[in-house]
């Protein structure tokens, strides 16, 4: 039997919306999300790269699953990193020390939980 192949891509808003003062990690994370829904594409049932039967093109549509995961802002060393920032773009440090204040912000074990049920 074919074994169960899950890839969780931790993606990011940054991905698909440009933020001042993050080029680079907008563009890391951008190619990240391309290279990881390319991948999904190469082994997805209806590829034309895959000359398989049907049977085998259902099984691997059911073992073989890619999933770009952007869970929103977490509470994490980043974050705070960027709540302190002073070279931030201004918007960008107010909204990540007003949401680190407020609570605003997604507890990773949160996210984590909620990936494993996606992945289930």
């Amino acid at each position: 039997k074919t074994p169960l192949v899950r890839i969780a891509n931790m993606s990011s808003l940054c991905a698909v919306e440009p933020f001042p003062t993050m080029s680079i990690y907008c563009a890391g994370k951008s190619g990240r999300d391309m290279f990881h829904s390319a991948l999904a594409k190469e082994h997805s049932p209806n590829s034309t790269q895959n000359d398989k039967g049907a049977d085998d093109k259902e099984e691997q549509k059911q073992t073989f699953k890619v999933l770009n995961y952007a869970p929103g802002p977490c509470d994490t060393q980043m974050t705070d990193d960027l709540a302190g920032c002073t070279v931030l773009d201004e918007g960008l440090h107010k909204y990540y020390s007003t949401s680190k204040q407020e609570k605003k912000l997604v507890r990773p074990e949160d996210t984590a939980k909620k990936l494993v049920q996606i992945l289930g």
